[in-house]
Formats: C-alpha cells, structure tokens, sequence
C-alpha cells in the first residue's frame, strides 16, 4: 500500500508525531533525549523551520513547526533516520526502529495551536514522568511561563503574543490556560450561572 500525498504549505504550522515500534522506548534517558534535540536543532536550521513548541517522552515526540519552504518530509525523514541511525548503534540493534513514517497534522487557528502546547505539557505527567509540566525539561512549557530561562529550541515571542503584550502577562496567561485541564468544565459553570441568573 502507497503512502498518502503529504500536502506542504510554505508559512503552515504543522505538528508532527512519530512513535518506536513496540518493545522500544526510544528516549530512555537524559542523553538520548538530549541526542535528539540536538539533531531537532540542526534540522531547526537546515530546513528552516520555526519551532513552536516540543515534548519528548520514553516513547516518543511531539513536534510543532512552521516550514518556509518544501522541507516538512525531507526534513523530518532526515531526522527521524539519523535519529535511529544513532541510536540503533548505539544499542547494537538493527532493523525498523519507528513505527510507521511520521504523522502530521496542519494547525490551522490560534486556538489549536494553544490546545497543543496544554497537550505537549500534559505528556510527561501523563507518562508519570513528574509530578508538575513545568517540570520536564524536554518540554517547551516550563520555559514558556518563565520557570526555566529562554528556550533554545522554541519562537516564544510569537507564542507569548497570543496571550498578551506584556510578557510578564502572557507567561501568567499561559500558566493559567495550560492548568484549566479541561476547558468544558469552565463552560459548563458559565452555562449554569447564566441560567441562574436568567431564572432569578
């Protein structure tokens, strides 16, 4: 069976995933994590990317890019391959090392994009990696709300201003959006004090 046509558009925001195949964690440790990011940022640069935010995990990765040019397959099939070049030398191992050719997803509005960074920070808690998001330095958020120093991978200005002019303001922002875990349940409370107010 052929692969679907991938569809690159120049200015487009695209979050990319890829998984190991099974039996493999691809990031079991600081250095093989920091391998990774290592190669993310040369690939940041060769392809000319925009990194918009991150999270890498045992398994695998969630990346958020804007290419300018027709580098998104290239570009991540260079990094996905060296990737696993490296590491199944260094573990002596051969064979397919990801699961399938990488997955993505075009980010079309603002507020998918902020979704996704609330979703990139909740990965490492939800794979019981630490207690707190802003506590995974492989991760994009913690630098985000000002916790750790400026990001080396990440455009934060671009994201800090869709929160606020201030970025004092928008870091708080962010804090706040990312922790409201589920947004319905603020909905819902709205939905009902406006009913009770409509029936007082």
């Amino acid at each position: 069976m052929s692969n679907a046509y991938r569809i690159e558009i120049p200015g487009g925001v695209y979050h990319v995933n890829t998984k190991a195949i099974d039996g493999v964690k691809a990031f079991p440790d600081f250095r093989h994590r920091q391998r990774f990011m290592d190669l993310v940022a040369e690939e940041i640069e060769k392809s000319r990317w925009t990194c918009l935010g991150y999270t890498v995990v045992g398994t695998h990765y969630h990346l958020l890019i804007r290419i300018e040019e027709l580098t998104l397959s290239s570009g991540f099939q260079r990094l996905n391959s060296r990737y696993a070049k490296w590491f199944n030398l260094d573990h002596r191992r051969r064979g397919a090392f990801w699961q399938r050719r990488f997955h993505d997803t075009l980010v079309e509005t603002d507020s998918h994009l902020l979704e996704l960074q609330r979703y990139f920070a909740y990965n490492a808690p939800r794979a019981n990696l630490v207690d707190a998001p802003e506590d995974w330095p492989y991760c994009n958020y913690g630098s985000l709300i000002g916790v750790h120093g400026p990001d080396p991978y990440v455009d934060e200005d671009e994201l800090l201003a869709l929160m606020a002019r201030s970025r004092r303001r928008a870091r708080q922002l962010f804090r706040e959006f990312v922790e409201e875990r589920d947004p319905r349940v603020r909905r819902r409370q709205t939905l009902l004090r406006r009913r009770s107010d409509a029936e007082q």
